[in-house]
């Protein structure tokens, strides 16, 4: 049986790692002691011994030399805009996430801190912010923070969350050290000859009776095509991804060895209050162009007027509209982009479906 790293090394045999480049600034012996300083509950989790160190080198070299989409724009990503989106609006998908966190805990347990949750796409650390704030400290999951893009995990690291820099079929995280893995928001940036591999890796991280929950949005439905008409086309970097199926996303869980495997719709609108309706919609329309760099779209004079938020709305209302059969049931929903009062404050709702399968290590 493997030893974990914290068992095995002591602080001192950091330096090994002195040579690795992981994050800007950072060697990775560095990033280990600070680790093990601020974040044990991530420490303890970690093996480094399952890979050799040249080939752990020979990873993040080619991390560091692959162009990743959501890096900054001196690298020609686009993930600043992602990052300052997400971290002034944490609530914004906040229904999406409750959800794909209770699937992933299960609904025979409870919540409570005790239960560690691997964010395995988790950008700069979305669902641990959302968690903290839907869930009392007493019974919020734990919740690491895992990606590949430097410029997110830096930024989830400097807000104080546990998070590491790991392509999970070059994990660094041992084997049965964690409750629940989520793949979300960003499953399809996953190559479709590594997904079976990725999946694989996910079952062995997890202890037994966990849980995976891998969540995209369902090829050919509005919401898919959001990003693969769109996205692409008013983005610098192009997004062209392909999504996945009802049958490929239940085989991959399936041919891992998962077991109770369900694929299912979920609900996952954005979701945006305000005073008043127009600043409602016009407040959802910019987190929009904001979130997914949409700098296309903006007149060469950056000039926002009304005419160019009619046009925004235009386009969102191609990619969220829905026919009521093709909704789920679990919550409230809408089927089309709208404004509605919300009390004393008015709502914006822009409708999306993602698809989820979950399977369990029994």
């Amino acid at each position: 049986m493997r030893m974990p790293l914290s068992a095995a090394r002591s602080g001192n045999d950091h330096a090994t790692f002195a040579h690795v480049g992981f994050l800007p600034g950072m060697s990775m012996d560095l990033y280990l002691d600070m680790c093990q300083s601020l974040h044990p509950e991530l420490y303890r989790r970690l093996d480094l011994h399952r890979l050799p160190l040249d080939v752990i080198r020979e990873v993040y070299d080619a991390l560091d030399s692959v162009s990743i989409p959501f890096e900054g724009k001196e690298k020609g990503g686009r993930g600043d805009a992602y990052r300052s989106t997400q971290l002034a609006h944490p609530l914004m998908r906040a229904t999406g996430i409750s959800r794909l966190i209770q699937l992933a805990v299960g609904p025979e347990t409870g919540l409570s801190p005790d239960l560690c949750i691997l964010d395995a796409l988790g950008g700069n650390g979305t669902l641990t912010r959302a968690a903290r704030l839907l869930w009392p400290c007493e019974s919020c999951p734990t919740i690491l923070t895992g990606d590949v893009a430097a410029a997110m995990v830096s930024d989830a690291l400097a807000q104080g969350l546990p998070a590491i820099r790991q392509a999970v079929q070059y994990r660094l995280l041992g084997d049965e050290t964690v409750d629940a893995v989520i793949f979300a928001y960003g499953t399809h940036h996953i190559d479709p000859g590594d997904r079976p591999l990725v999946v694989a890796e996910a079952y062995q991280m997890l202890r037994p009776g966990g849980r995976l929950v891998l969540q995209d949005f369902e090829e050919g439905t509005p919401t898919a095509r959001w990003y693969s008409e769109a996205v692409h086309r008013y983005t610098h970097t192009g997004h062209r991804h392909q999504h996945l199926s009802r049958s490929v996303a239940h085989q991959l869980l399936s041919g891992a060895g998962f077991e109770r495997v369900e694929v299912q719709l979920v609900y996952d609108p954005c979701i945006y209050y305000a005073g008043n309706p127009d600043a409602a919609r016009i407040g959802l329309l910019d987190y929009l162009v904001s979130l997914f760099a949409l700098d296309k779209l903006v007149p060469p004079d950056g000039e926002l007027d009304g005419r160019f938020w009619d046009g925004v709305e235009d386009l969102v209302r191609q990619y969220s509209t829905f026919r009521a059969d093709d909704m789920p049931h679990e919550c409230p929903v809408v089927t089309e982009f709208c404004v509605t009062r919300s009390g004393d404050r008015f709502r914006a709702e822009l409708p999306r479906v993602a698809l989820v399968a979950v399977g369990e290590r029994l």
